[in-house]
């Protein structure tokens, strides 16, 4: 005798066993100040501390810190402060004092997991000499910097700039407005990048003193930031002070304060931080297929595909995975795919973006009269912007793909052609 036992499940119980994540966080990390139990950083001693985000992303976001109080005596100061791991779901700070001492620095944190934002950490570097970091969204042309932390051995002057940024890699430079940075010792900083959306910016403020700003319009779903790009510092006067933000329903604004002689001279940036509701890029439509076979063919095959760009001196003719950006200006491309045509072979083209009144897949039979066939493909972008394509080349097939970055970064498959013999299936 055996039973059978069923269980239904609710809907309710069905959402309540799904897991779900967390796609932004943020808050403000005060433990590294004098005033918390504890906390002592001189004469190389400091602190590591674990900050936990308020749930778990499912994958390792992006962390970035901008300075809320500094309060450091004295006219020389040498200490690290890096983030030393990110998690799932937590991230951990450290800081260590060799030289001086450290009163408090305040931390505001964001968290995002989003493909569309990078962030190139520099933490307590010594080399101040121009650098260029490749970064790996042709779309991401926005940024901004976030100076963390830095040591100084007397008064200091730096700003910390990005002198040109193309579709792959951005050049930095740290000025010195003063010629004091040979008293700089030490420096931390980010570079945030993000596609244009993601930031609404306002003009650089110079603040050497107590400081009310505007009022800046409410924006939904967006982080408000003062980050910091660089600093003048007598190293006379205590070096000290707090942002304290303010809103109502439908401003923010922040002001600057300190409770000793004066602010040291900052450059800063506010702006909004888009993290939610950012619109998803979509990847091309196929307008137009065109298709020639040959008889005389006047390609010079070093392979079985050779793609030309129409209009232009570009083509690809290597087996292997190549990687093409498209500018923003654009507004349509035509691929010419010549194929090498042999006796006893065919060939299957499979869309993945449907086209209307095409068969799909098409299939052609190379006959003994045609040594080629070639396919025009019009590509049309759904959106202004750079469109970066893939292309994978082996003897026997051709594989469009273009790579995509939203919330996840992920490859869409557009099309193939694939070479196959008489005897091949054609499903």
């Amino acid at each position: 005798m055996f039973y059978l036992i069923f269980y239904f499940l609710t809907q309710e119980q069905v959402i309540f066993s799904q897991t779900t994540y967390i796609t932004y966080d943020e808050s403000t990390f005060r433990s590294f100040q004098i005033k918390n139990k504890g906390f002592y950083c001189f004469n190389n001693m400091g602190r590591t501390q674990d900050i936990k985000f308020r749930d778990s992303f499912q994958n390792i976001p992006n962390v970035i810190l901008i300075p809320e109080l500094y309060d450091i005596p004295g006219s020389r100061a040498n200490y690290n402060l890096k983030i030393t791991e990110i998690t799932l779901t937590k991230f951990s700070l450290s800081i260590t004092c060799t030289e001086g001492m450290v009163y408090g620095i305040y931390l505001k944190w964001l968290a995002i997991d989003d493909a569309r934002v990078q962030v190139i950490n520099q933490f307590n570097i010594q080399n101040f000499e121009k650098k260029t970091f490749d970064h790996i969204n042709s779309n991401a042309q926005k940024y901004f910097i976030s100076v963390i932390s830095f040591s100084f051995s007397g008064p200091v002057s730096f700003k910390v700039q990005v002198t040109e940024i193309t579709t792959k890699n951005l050049t930095i430079t740290i000025t010195d407005p003063q010629n004091l940075i040979t008293n700089l010792i030490k420096l931390s900083y980010q570079i945030i990048l993000g596609i244009d959306e993601i930031f609404n910016q306002y003009d650089l403020l110079q603040i050497n003193s107590p400081f009310v700003s505007q009022h800046f319009p409410l924006i939904e779903k967006s982080w408000f930031i003062i980050p910091i790009n660089g600093f003048y510092y007598d190293a006379v006067d205590r070096m000290k002070f707090k942002k304290i933000y303010h809103s109502d329903q439908s401003f923010q604004w922040f002001e600057l304060i300190t409770d000793c002689c004066c602010i040291p001279v900052g450059y800063h940036v506010p702006q909004w931080m888009k993290f939610q509701h950012i619109t998803d890029m979509k990847p091309y439509e196929i307008s137009q297929i065109k298709i020639k076979q040959i008889i005389d063919s006047r390609i010079d095959y070093i392979n079985s595909f050779q793609i030309l760009f129409e209009g232009k001196a570009e083509k690809i003719t290597s087996l292997g995975e190549i990687m093409q950006i498209i500018d923003k200006t654009e507004n349509d491309i035509t691929l010419n795919i010549h194929t090498l045509c042999n006796e006893n072979e065919q060939l299957k083209i499979n869309l993945n973006i449907p086209l209307i009144n095409f068969p799909n897949p098409y299939i052609l039979k190379c006959l003994d009269s045609f040594q080629e066939i070639v396919y025009s493909i019009t590509l049309l972008p759904a959106s202004i912007a750079f469109q970066e394509l893939i292309f994978k080349i082996s003897e026997s097939e051709c594989k469009i793909s273009q790579l995509l970055f939203n919330y996840q970064q992920n490859v869409v498959e557009l099309f193939s052609i694939q070479k196959l013999s008489i005897q091949s299936d054609q499903t």
